[in-house]
């Protein structure tokens, strides 16, 4: 009886280790996952309502993004078809 009281009491101990050493590692991962800051939410809020300084500008810039974008898939696509 003796044997099966240790055996049980080390099994405990395992799994009580094996716990703490998953609650470490996750507090130790969680702090990589922090999300980005919210600095452009206003940046995007202005976007959707064409309030953001120098307007045309950025959707010029962006527009030009989307352009150079489009024309590398393109690229990319007449390669692969060759």
């Amino acid at each position: 009886m003796l044997k099966s009281l240790a055996l049980g009491s080390i099994l405990n101990m395992k799994q009580v280790r094996q716990l703490l050493i998953l609650v470490a590692a996750s507090l130790l991962t969680l702090p990589a996952c922090e999300q980005a800051p919210n600095a452009n939410k206003t940046d995007g809020i202005k976007d959707a309502l064409d309030a953001r300084p120098n307007e045309e500008l950025r959707d010029l810039g962006e527009d030009v993004d989307k352009a150079a974008k489009d024309v590398g898939r393109d690229v990319k696509d007449t390669l692969k078809a060759k």
